[in-house]
């Protein structure tokens, strides 16, 4: 029998990057019990460990960067592919399902994404949230609790990972509206003028 960290190292032969990390974000997640711990597979420790172990490892390099990549308490696949968009984009550093509080210590939401110090989060948001009366009421409550303290949800699509131009500069401004002096390091986002 194979274990979790066997099993991810030999995904690297099979799998592209992108997969590569959504599959190790999943062992990092484990499964979430009714009261909303989780049981992780694995750690990050322990994926490092296994990788060591094996340096003439196939595919050595994408598994180095995807050990990298790799974040705890990603609760999808998609919302691996957005931090990895949005990462290669060049914004800072996107902290992963972290409690947003009050000044009681009350928690207000968990955003899938949050860039810390700027009072933003940024959500995927799936098909279930357009289907299902809870997510869609839950959203609603969640977005009306972050407005009590200045905070911005940005509500990213499917077709926004497709096409991502629009939404990372949707981002870019946010976040410089908020203070960042920072830009989009996205391919073909801002143009020259001509002269």
């Amino acid at each position: 029998m194979s274990t979790a960290e066997q099993t991810w190292l030999e995904l690297g032969i099979q799998l592209d990057f992108l997969e590569l990390v959504a599959a190790g974000d999943y062992l990092l997640r484990g499964f979430r019990e009714p009261n909303g711990t989780r049981r992780p597979f694995t750690t990050v420790r322990r994926l490092r460990d296994a990788a060591a172990a094996h340096r003439g490892r196939r595919h050595r390099k994408m598994i180095d960067r995807a050990l990298d990549a790799v974040r705890e308490r990603v609760d999808s696949p998609k919302e691996t592919e957005l931090r990895l968009l949005l990462q290669t984009a060049g914004f800072p550093e996107l902290i992963v399902n972290e409690p947003v509080r009050d000044d009681t210590g009350r928690v207000l939401a968990c955003p899938d994404l949050r860039v810390r110090g700027y009072n933003l989060g940024i959500e995927y948001k799936g098909f279930v949230h357009a289907t299902s009366h809870d997510a869609w009421e839950n959203d609603i409550r969640r977005e009306r609790n972050l407005d009590d303290i200045d905070w911005k949800t940005i509500d990213v699509m499917r077709s926004d990972l497709k096409q991502p131009h629009h939404i990372i500069l949707v981002i870019e401004r946010e976040l410089q509206k908020r203070g960042w002096t920072g830009s989009s390091t996205w391919p073909g986002l801002h143009y020259e003028p001509e002269a």
